[in-house]
């Protein structure tokens, strides 16, 4: 009791900033705490406001995609995903190229579009491509595509094994020493099953009036299989 009489006597014989250091002695553990709490607390909700939360992430290869159509795939998707949450977003990849026609296409931008794709696969933030048929080879032919057999099994693609499409993956070739010595004869080993959806004439698809097959692929490893599933139901008209 002795001591808070001695503590208000203290703090009322002190004047201007001697207060602020009175208080910053003796309270300011307790204030930091205070402070860690506020930041904490602030940083949670600004957080739940504004961070978006990627359902899925989409690239568009070899293809050009309008306004309409990109609206349509991306947030009419989380609509029919999650119409309850608003941070909810699908990521898109635009404007890449990869083609074997240089002359059509500048040679670095392809090699652009192929390091980005490389490095969204390697960090599992590509998901789901649209692409045309040379794109499709070209995903194929690497192993960066899932066997939609087994895939349609797991998660319910029911009806769409019709526009299933089979391609080829290499998995040897000695491509590196054809490039170094013409004289030697190309070879592989393959293997063939179902990459790609041919989606052309999935509603949203065909009233974009794409002039070639548009192809669907699931990158092999992604961490998002249920909301590419969703989403490949989503493209075909089922609810």
């Amino acid at each position: 009791m002795q001591t808070e009489k001695t503590d208000r006597n203290i703090w009322r014989n002190l004047k201007g900033t001697a207060k602020l250091q009175y208080i910053w002695d003796y309270y300011k553990l307790p204030l930091f705490l205070i402070c860690v709490f506020i930041y904490g607390a602030g940083y949670l909700i600004w957080r739940n406001v504004n961070v978006q939360h990627p359902q899925l992430y989409l690239a568009y290869v070899n293809l050009e995609v309008g306004e309409t159509l990109d609206h349509n795939l991306t947030e009419g998707f989380i609509d029919y995903l999650h119409p309850e949450e608003k941070n909810s977003v699908v990521l898109t990849m635009r404007n890449l190229a990869l083609t074997e026609n240089l002359q059509e296409v500048d040679g670095s931008y392809v090699y652009a579009s192929q390091v980005k794709l490389l490095a969204a696969v390697d960090n599992q933030q590509l998901d789901v491509v649209l692409m045309n048929q040379e794109a499709f080879d070209a995903f194929s032919q690497n192993g960066l595509l899932l066997d939609l057999a087994s895939f349609s099994k797991e998660h319910s693609l029911t009806g769409l094994e019709p526009y299933f499409v089979d391609n080829i993956e290499i998995l040897t070739d000695n491509a590196t020493e054809v490039m170094t010595d013409p004289t030697v004869t190309y070879h592989s080993e393959t293997t063939t099953y179902p990459m790609g959806i041919e989606i052309t004439s999935f509603p949203l698809i065909q009233e974009a009036g794409f002039p070639d097959h548009v192809f669907l692929g699931i990158i092999a490893n992604t961490e998002r299989a249920g909301n590419a599933a969703s989403f490949v139901n989503y493209l075909a008209g089922i609810s």
